[in-house]
């Protein structure tokens, strides 16, 4: 007998519906955890074998919460298959691959390992030149797999279609792929990808697995890729007794191959589905709720649904806005300060959502200056991250030439010709002369059995310090960092990254963008307080911020995250941040539809992760690359529909609260022929409009060469 389960009636008909199909739709917060492993617990309680019950995760730690949950309902829950998609193939790969040509031994590639076989594998095509592009190279690689598209046919579609870059990356992928088998190796793709090349290959394989799981439950339904799809549908196809669990408004991983058909057509996979949708929340407030269903009603591609409460009206979320990035950083620390202060929150209660990795920048610099600790979730701090590491590397060798770390480091970034090979030659120079390798690479002409290529190389590379060093003194910070950057390639190169793998690379550009305005910030600081802004003192500060970063790790803290991670978390006083035409929606004048569908999304994640208080901010100007430009609030702010019920607090000049959120008062006149500036392309001329009102779009051809059309409501144009 089961324990008294708590259920509510929605809850408990999906709970105790058995008859085939089924599509729960769960609301954020409405409890589909509780309602899946109550189901797997009746399951084993009525008489099913655990070993005939499968439950697909998408994280370990929701597959050993829901271990432990059933494990609490039914002790005697023993031989369960409850794993993540990957841990799944991995078993049944182990068990069987053996007979389409897998060893039983088989490692498993991380995404580090990946990138390494990647570049040898370049290496042996003669792309050696290229290897900077490895991560772009397997995030093309990664999504042929969600796509079920193995090398050979990836190659075969390449040649058919004679376009040179995608025939470089399937010869790369099959070379790629050659090497991981060689290696006895497999990569996450290949886990989906061979176990549903096994279970179509091998009739008897296939008939075992659907025959023994007579229950298959998956979580997360609508973050499933196609080969994830295709293995489920493979494995349920015998007893059909299939139940999938899902948020369509909570699909934002669609950059990653995630596929929102799969949960939205499941009823036509499925004629005979039964679908109970979740509704009844028990996270966050009524007020919070509202705001977030009256976002999400904008998107057209959703199955309805209205999530409510029984909970108190609690608090009214709060539009919060501020004159520039820095300023909303401070005034959310101060609002920090506030909740705390009172009791009311502590610092683990709070979470900083923004939509790219890059904002974090101001918001940790403010959080170290008030000495409020933080966590930074997903993503190393902005100072280690790679790009960061790198342009800095080159500050320290200006300042001390002696740095052998950061030469290291950056003496063939971006690639000049100076190998392991010559460099180990060089470093072997120093060792014999004793003398600084700085010093060995100033005698590269004297280094035995290294190219002319490299000796070239270094010689570039000490041009290139000894060039912007001569300005050490008389130079602005944030004019030696723009300099090395033009004249390092280190710009160009992120730039040309960015072209073919915009998630990853564009991430690395705006880093770039961010240590800038860091720089610039500095300088400011410097002024106010009567400084002279040398480099010394800003690498100086920068140590010293590193240190303070490492105090803060096992302390109670305020959390930093993109909504992305916040994903499944939920915090009882949330600040979604940078609600921005153009940073939140990110790129909203060029989006499709389906583009901006999924930014909503996302910002009704972020909302819906709120139990108790919602912050929503935004900042009238941005700073981009070290120039500010001005914003428009982001369009889910009105679509929101959130009213501020109290009035500024005292002292606090620097935010103006919002009463009701309005969109911009007029769009702005820029009909065709009119010279217009943009804040990122600067200036050009509107040579076409379409439409008129609140449905005008024009296209702008800018004095850069590029032409872009905009929705004239959204676009950030000003008339000059």
């Amino acid at each position: 007998m089961l324990p008294q389960l708590g259920l509510n009636p929605k809850q408990d008909e999906a709970v105790k519906y058995f008859a085939g199909p089924l599509l729960i739709l769960a609301g954020a917060g409405t409890g589909k955890t509780k309602t899946l492993t109550s189901k797997i617990a009746l399951l084993i309680a009525s008489g099913i074998p655990p070993s005939r019950v499968l439950a697909i995760t998408f994280t370990n730690k929701a597959a050993q919460e829901m271990l432990h949950r059933v494990g609490k309902l039914v002790p005697y829950s023993g031989g369960m298959w409850i794993h993540t998609f990957h841990a799944l193939g991995a078993r049944i790969l182990r068990q069987h691959g053996r007979l389409i040509g897998i060893k039983q031994d088989f490692v498993i590639y991380d995404d580090d390992d990946q990138k390494k076989l990647i570049g040898l594998a370049m290496e042996e095509l003669g792309f050696e030149a290229e290897k900077n592009k490895a991560s772009m190279y397997l995030s093309i690689i990664s999504r042929a797999k969600d796509d079920l598209l193995d090398a050979q046919s990836y190659l075969i579609n390449a040649q058919a279609t004679d376009d040179p870059a995608r025939l470089k990356a399937a010869q790369i992928y099959h070379r790629y792929q050659k090497k991981l088998n060689e290696a006895g190796a497999m990569d996450f793709g290949d886990l989906i990808v061979r176990t549903v090349e096994l279970l179509n290959e091998k009739e008897e394989i296939r008939s075992y697995f659907q025959e023994n799981f007579q229950y298959i439950l998956v979580d997360e339904y609508q973050d499933t890729n196609h080969a994830q799809y295709v293995l489920v549908k493979t494995l349920s196809a015998k007893h059909k007794n299939l139940c999938v669990v899902g948020d369509p408004d909570q699909s934002v991983y669609g950059w990653r191959g995630a596929d929102i058909r799969n949960i939205m057509e499941f009823e036509k996979d499925f004629p005979d589905a039964f679908t109970v949708v979740l509704e009844e929340n028990y996270r966050s407030t009524a007020r919070i709720l509202h705001a977030a269903n009256e976002l999400i009603k904008h998107n057209r591609n959703r199955r309805p649904k209205n999530l409510w409460t029984k909970a108190d009206h609690g608090d009214p979320p709060e539009v919060l806005e501020y004159q520039n990035e820095n300023d909303e950083a401070r005034g959310i620390v101060d609002e920090v300060k506030h909740l705390t202060g009172r009791g009311s929150f502590t610092y683990n209660d709070i979470a900083v959502f923004y939509r790219t990795n890059a904002q974090s920048r101001s918001f940790e610099e403010a959080c170290r200056r008030a000495r409020i600790p933080y966590r930074l979730i997903g993503s190393v701090r902005f100072y280690d991250r790679k790009e960061v590491k790198d342009v800095l590397a080159y500050l320290k060798l200006l300042v001390n030439p002696g740095d052998t770390i950061s030469l290291l480091r950056v003496v063939n970034t971006p690639a000049r010709g100076v190998g392991k090979t010559a460099l180990d030659r060089v470093m072997a120079y120093s060792r014999q002369k004793e003398m600084p390798l700085y010093d060995a690479l100033l005698s590269a002409e004297q280094v035995p059995d290294i190219t002319n290529t490299a000796r070239r190389g270094i010689k570039e590379f000490l041009d290139l310090l000894e060039g912007v060093k001569s300005d050490l003194f008389s130079a602005t910070p944030s004019a030696m960092l723009a300099n090395i950057l033009e004249k390092s390639g280190y710009w160009k190169m992120t730039e040309d990254l960015a072209e073919k793998e915009p998630q990853e690379s564009l991430a690395r550009l705006g880093n770039l963008q961010e240590l800038v305005n860091a720089v610039k910030d500095f300088e400011e600081h410097c002024a106010r307080d009567g400084a002279a802004p040398t480099l010394h003192k800003y690498l100086e500060e920068v140590m010293l911020s590193s240190q303070v970063d490492k105090l803060n790790t096992d302390t109670h803290a305020i959390t930093l995250m993109t909504v992305h991670l916040a994903k499944g978390l939920e915090f009882p006083a949330v600040f979604v941040t940078g609600l921005e035409e153009n940073l939140f929606p990110i790129n909203a004048a060029n989006a499709s539809e389906e583009d901006l569908e999924e930014e909503r999304r996302l910002a009704y994640v972020g909302m819906t992760r709120a139990r108790q208080r919602l912050f929503l901010t935004w900042a009238n100007t941005r700073r981009v690359y070290g120039t500010t430009y001005p914003n428009l609030g982001s369009r889910f702010i009105f679509e929101s529909k959130v009213a501020k019920e109290t009035a500024t607090r005292q002292g606090e000049e620097d935010v103006q609260v919002i009463t009701s959120y309005q969109p911009p008062p007029s769009i702005p006149r820029v009909g065709k022929g009119r010279k217009v500036m943009h804040p990122v392309h600067g200036p050009g001329r509107v040579v076409d409009q379409i439409g008129s009102g609140e449905l005008a779009k024009v296209t702008v051809v800018f004095d850069s060469g590029v032409r872009q059309t905009f929705m004239l409501k959204y676009a950030p144009l000003q008339p000059i």
